[in-house]
C-alpha cells in the first residue's frame, strides 16, 4: 500500500511539473467545479478572478463559475453577463473537447478546449489564437476594401463621370424595371428627354469648359425638379433624359415646363461675356401600345423633335409629325 501511495505521489508531482513548464495555459477542475491543479500561463490568462483579494481567512478554491463571472463582469453589459456565464457553464459540464474561442481581457484571444477526466472531473488547455484573429481582421479589411473597390467601380460603370448622372446603361436598365412593373400593375409612366438648344455653339464660342459647365447645370436644375424615386440620366453629349414613376402625361408636361423655365434663367459667366441658354423638351406617358421601354423612349424622343422643330425652348407631347426624320438637322 506504501508503495502505491508513494507512486501515486510521484506521478501526481510528475504531473504537476508538467503542468507547470507548459506554456500552454492548462488546468483540472474535480467534479464539483472547483479548480485543483494549473500551471502559471493558465492563470494569467484569469487574472481578473486570481487577483481578486481574498476574503477572511485564506481564499477557498475557485471555482469555475469565478473566472467566467470575472470576465462577464469585465465584457459584457450586466444585462447579458449572466445568460453568457450559465452557457459557459453549460459548455464546461460537457467538456466534449470542441474547441471555442474567447477572448480574455488584457490577455486577448485563446481557443479554448475542456474535456472530461475519469473521475468526472474537467481538464482544460489554451492555445494562444492571437496572430490567427490578427490575420483574419486584417484578412476581412482586406475583403473590405475589395468590395469597396469593386461598388466604386460598378457605380463608376454606371455613372456619367461630367455629371455624376446614371449614365445610358443604368438609364436603360432602370427603365426596362420600371416599365414591367406598369404594364404589370397598370400604374402611369411617362417619360421626359431633354436636349440643350444649339450646344454645339456653345462649344465652338465659349469653349469646352463652358460647355461641361452648362451639362453640369442642367443635370442640377433637372434633379431639383423631380423626386427622389425618379431619375434623371445623361444618355450622351447635350442629351438627358428622365423617368417619372406613376406620373401621368400632365404632370410629367407640367414637371418639363418647370425644368425648361429654370434652365432658361441660367446665366452663366464667361471670358467674353454672359451666357443664357434654353432646352427643348419632348413627353410620352406609357400606353398599351408601348410593348418596350424602348418604344416608349423613342416616343418621348420623337416629341423632344418636335419640340426643336417647332422652335425649341420648348415641351412637346407625344410623336414627331408624319413624315419628318430629320432629326440631326434640328440639333
Amino acid at each position: 500500500m506504501a508503495k502505491s501511495i508513494d507512486r501515486i505521489k510521484r506521478e501526481h508531482a510528475l504531473l504537476l511539473e508538467s503542468i507547470e513548464v507548459s506554456s500552454m495555459p492548462f488546468a483540472v477542475y474535480d467534479n464539483q467545479g472547483r479548480l485543483i491543479a494549473w500551471n502559471q500561463p493558465y492563470e494569467k490568462l484569469h487574472s481578473l478572478a486570481f487577483s481578486r483579494p481574498a476574503d477572511a481567512g485564506s481564499r477557498p478554491p475557485l471555482q469555475y463559475v469565478d473566472l467566467v463571472r470575472a470576465i462577464a463582469e469585465q465584457t459584457l453589459e450586466p444585462a447579458k453577463a449572466e445568460a453568457w456565464v450559465q452557457g459557459q457553464l453549460e459548455q464546461h459540464r460537457q467538456a466534449n473537447g470542441t474547441p471555442v474561442d474567447c477572448h480574455f481581457p488584457g490577455v486577448g484571444w485563446f481557443r479554448v478546449t475542456q474535456f472530461k477526466t475519469r473521475g468526472g472531473g474537467v481538464a482544460s488547455f489554451a492555445i494562444d489564437i492571437n496572430e490567427n484573429k490578427r490575420r483574419e481582421a486584417e484578412l476581412e479589411q482586406e475583403i473590405a476594401r475589395r468590395r469597396e473597390l469593386e461598388e466604386q467601380l460598378r457605380l463608376r460603370a454606371l455613372t456619367d463621370s461630367l455629371t455624376q448622372l446614371p449614365n445610358r446603361g443604368a438609364f436603360l436598365a432602370r427603365g426596362d424595371v420600371d416599365f414591367r412593373l406598369s404594364q404589370r400593375y397598370g400604374d402611369a409612366l411617362s417619360v421626359i428627354m431633354m436636349d440643350a438648344d444649339l450646344f454645339k455653339q456653345v462649344n465652338d464660342t465659349r469653349g469646352h469648359q463652358v460647355g461641361d459647365a452648362v451639362l453640369e447645370a442642367i443635370a442640377r436644375t433637372a434633379e431639383s425638379a423631380v423626386r427622389s424615386f425618379d431619375m434623371v440620366g445623361r444618355l450622351g453629349g447635350e442629351e438627358f433624359a428622365i423617368i417619372l414613376v406613376r406620373t401621368g402625361i400632365q404632370d410629367a408636361l407640367a414637371c418639363a415646363e418647370r425644368i425648361r423655365a429654370n434652365i432658361e434663367a441660367l446665366v452663366f459667366d464667361t471670358a467674353v461675356g454672359p451666357l443664357k441658354i434654353t432646352a427643348s423638351f419632348g413627353v410620352a406617358q406609357f400606353s398599351a401600345d408601348d410593348a418596350t421601354f424602348a418604344d416608349l423612349l423613342n416616343r418621348a424622343d420623337g416629341a423632344l423633335y418636335g419640340a426643336k422643330r417647332s422652335g425649341r425652348n420648348r415641351v412637346t407631347a407625344h410623336a414627331v409629325p408624319d413624315g419628318q426624320d430629320d432629326r440631326q438637322a434640328v440639333r
